[in-house]
């Protein structure tokens, strides 16, 4: 039955959002298997929040600050790849980009045509969870394609 499941299932890529946390990185390890099982490839995304300036600053932008942090985080992306031992062949991109994560994300997914988003959640509740908001929740809301989402401790299938 299992090898029936990808000729059903068209999934040929799968976003993975990353923000170096341990959550994430469980999401990562989650992706790796289910694009051997599909064979798609993976796409790493780190959204870079925008450094925020006072309104007498925008005479000297901090573009080069923030591209510098995205290149930063790039490489950074690349290296968790790299220490996860994932085959770089079933890596497509890896990017990083800057804004607001959940708008970053499902431009991404339109943009690239993602079939699948696999992201991981902290599973804040309560007044963490006000304060704090949701990037995973409102991915979930606003993305134009299924999305797994991996809770940081749960039981595990993979």
């Amino acid at each position: 039955m299992a090898e029936i499941v990808p000729s059903l299932l068209r999934i040929k890529s799968i976003l993975v959002p990353i923000d170096f946390s341990a959550g994430s990185e469980k999401a990562l390890a989650y992706a790796v298997p289910f694009a051997e099982q599909f064979g798609a490839k993976l796409t790493l995304l780190h959204i870079a929040e925008s450094l925020a300036t006072p309104d007498f600053a925008k005479s000297f932008p901090l573009a080069l600050d923030n591209d510098k942090a995205v290149a930063k985080c790039k490489r950074h992306l690349e290296r968790v790849a790299k220490d996860l031992e994932i085959e770089p062949k079933r890596i497509e991109r890896v990017l990083a980009r800057q804004g607001r994560s959940f708008n970053e994300i499902a431009d991404a997914v339109r943009t690239l045509k993602v079939d699948l988003i696999i992201i991981s959640t902290h599973g804040y509740t309560g007044l963490k969870h006000v304060l704090l908001g949701s990037t995973t929740e409102r991915v979930v809301r606003h993305a134009p394609c299924p999305v797994l989402v991996v809770r940081e401790r749960e039981r595990e299938f993979v």
